[in-house]
């Protein structure tokens, strides 16, 4: 009894003495595990540290190994980290993580390099009918990510061609950038798109110019047409998405995904069964996404950060999304001054376009949302369409003064250095694709856009220099969830072709890795749970194979080839194994001269 009391009274005294100086929980239990080896918390008046102690899902303590060593008892597990480095487990602050899981498995794989292999259309179609002769009795054909720019023919798949994927069940096939869609003659039969249907607001049908035929193309919320065929999943193949997308984002180091709802009925329906059968394991915040007050009202809360698990912070409230405009890549994001490149069809004027007609709507849409308290989170890339979205935040302000609001411009591509003075002034957080350095860096630079507008996409560097709170994303699926990516390319952003598209807009390695995890943390309210490595705040982790910000220091581009070795949820291990990111693949492949 008494060796047990000088236990007691020892770890008593020993947390306390922490506690006072910031690096323990007020608990006296021992901890269940202590973490010991090269961590890198986040902290920043505290970056390093030898040892973190857990108990249950929470972090208890931070500090030397000799402190911690003090906490434990005989049950204590002690885990070295053998060379690793434990940071806190990645945020997503935008993606699709059901219709990413979903889609590896109900979908074709149309991408191309780095992410897929599709660069002639004559394989895009193989891929498709050999699905189709797989699957005789599946009523509709369905693939996505292919990319109109990296095909040999450049130019997008049409109904001629996707009819010879079948003419008698419908085949529809999804953009790289997922604004845009095809179909065969027969999806468009089905959709009853005719020569005489009306273009949807914010979307346009593509006809051909002699005939006034559809083409099979949608553009814009014109793919809604063409989607709206493809059935919706059964909950078991909702439940294997959730399952495929939990293992896709903790093998890259996630311990929080994002996943966007159009009906509130599915947080109970999908996510919440999925959660209890073990299907969704990774923590989850769910974004809104309506164009109406009704619908909007339907969710469960507008506040966001809200806890929707039983106190289990698993599946969390985040804000409401809006979309304004679409993707560069695509042709649909909207921009003052018109592409560098015009399509065929168009006249050497085309800025692309809003996806609300009516912006009228649009800014009383923002402003009643606004109002009643919901964080807004708004799909932004053109310059044009970002000043859209930030002039209906400023009037929404204006009406209904909210401090702490945390809107956010999603994307933010093409950001311009003035409208980055309008989000300092707004307090409006920039969530950059920074992945777009990447992937389409080289045609930004050399198609779409030109060098200047180019260089200045995902402007970080800026933004931060001002003030305004920044993050980054992958928006899988339209890029692969790559925590390593996200960090190598606001470090270095380097193009797939070896060019550096604005080398004044590159930031520090601690920058970038702020950007995906404390910084993330506080976009979204979860600051006091997550983002950093500090007592109280829940036990997610990543543990790399090196530490970014010392090889970021050395040579950043090798920021690119440290791996994901495990990730840890609530204290448990939910990924164990060997990760590596996609730009480590890639120059492996493709060496920068």
């Amino acid at each position: 009894m008494r060796d047990r009391l000088a236990v007691f009274v020892q770890v008593t005294s020993v947390a306390a003495a922490l506690f006072l100086s910031g690096s323990v929980s007020a608990s006296a239990q021992a901890p269940d595990k202590i973490f010991f080896g090269n961590i890198l918390t986040m902290v920043e008046d505290n970056l390093f540290a030898e040892a973190v102690a857990v108990t249950g899902d929470r972090i208890i303590g931070v500090g030397s190994i000799e402190e911690m060593r003090q906490l434990a008892d005989d049950a204590t597990e002690m885990i070295d980290l053998e060379g690793g480095t434990m940071l806190p487990g990645f945020i997503d602050t935008h993606g699709h993580m059901l219709g990413a899981g979903t889609r590896e498995v109900l979908s074709v794989n149309l991408r191309p390099p780095p992410m897929g292999t599709m660069t002639k259309m004559d394989e895009l179609v193989a891929a498709l009918k050999e699905r189709a002769d797989a699957n005789p009795d599946a009523s509709l054909i369905q693939g996505s990510g292919y990319d109109d720019t990296l095909l040999e023919e450049m130019r997008h798949p049409n109904k001629n061609d996707l009819d010879r994927v079948s003419t008698t069940r419908p085949v529809v096939i999804t953009h790289i950038s997922g604004h845009l869609a095809a179909g065969n003659s027969k999806a468009l039969e089905v959709a009853g798109v005719t020569a005489d249907t009306p273009n949807p607001d914010g979307g346009r049908i593509v006809k051909d110019p002699d005939t006034g035929e559809p083409t099979g193309l949608m553009e814009g919320n014109a793919r809604a047409i063409m989607n709206g065929l493809i059935p919706q999943p059964s909950l078991e193949e909702s439940l294997a998405g959730l399952r495929k997308g939990s293992e896709m984002w903790a093998a890259s180091g996630f311990t929080t995904a994002t996943d966007q709802l159009r009906e509130a009925s599915l947080m109970d329906d999908v996510y919440k069964v999925g959660l209890e059968s073990g299907d969704l394991f990774v923590r989850l915040e769910i974004w809104s996404r309506t164009t109406t007050m009704e619908k909007a009202k339907e969710f469960p809360t507008v506040i966001s950060g809200t806890d929707l698990s039983d106190g289990r912070h698993m599946i969390t409230q985040g804000p409401l999304k809006l979309q304004i405009d679409g993707s560069p890549q695509g042709y649909t994001a909207h921009f003052s001054q018109p592409y560098m490149t015009q399509r065929p069809q168009d006249d050497g004027s085309y800025k692309g376009f809003p996806y609300w007609d009516d912006l009228e709507a649009f800014r009383s849409f923002v402003k009643s949302l606004h109002r009643d308290g919901w964080q807004l989170t708004i799909h932004a890339n053109g310059d044009q369409g970002i000043q859209d979205a930030l002039d209906a935040i400023g009037a929404a302000q204006e009406a209904y003064p909210r401090e702490d609001a945390r809107h956010t411009i999603q994307h933010a591509q093409f950001t311009r250095s003035d409208q980055l003075d309008q989000m300092a002034a707004l307090d409006v957080t920039a969530c950059f694709f920074i992945g777009h350095t990447f992937y389409w860096g080289d045609r930004h630079k050399n198609v779409f856009f030109g060098k200047h507008r180019a260089e200045h996409m995902s402007p970080i560097r800026g933004a931060i220099d001002r003030g305004v709170r920044s993050t980054t994303h992958t928006d899988t699926p339209v890029t692969r969830i790559d925590g390593i990516q996200m960090i190598w390319s606001a470090v270095n952003r380097v193009s797939t072709g070896g060019d550096v598209i604005g080398a004044d807009q590159r930031v520090t390695p601690l920058e970038a890795v702020k950007a995906i995890t404390s910084e993330a943390a506080w976009q979204y309210h979860h600051e006091d749970l997550k983002g950093t490595i500090e007592p109280g705040k829940l036990a997610d982790f990543v543990i790399l194979s090196d530490d970014p910000l010392s090889v970021g220091h050395l040579d950043p581009m090798k920021i690119k080839d440290i791996k994901v070795l495990q990730t840890i949820i609530g204290g448990e291990t939910v990924f164990s194994g060997v990760t590596e990111s996609i730009v480590a693949r890639h120059f492996r492949d493709n060496p920068i001269p």
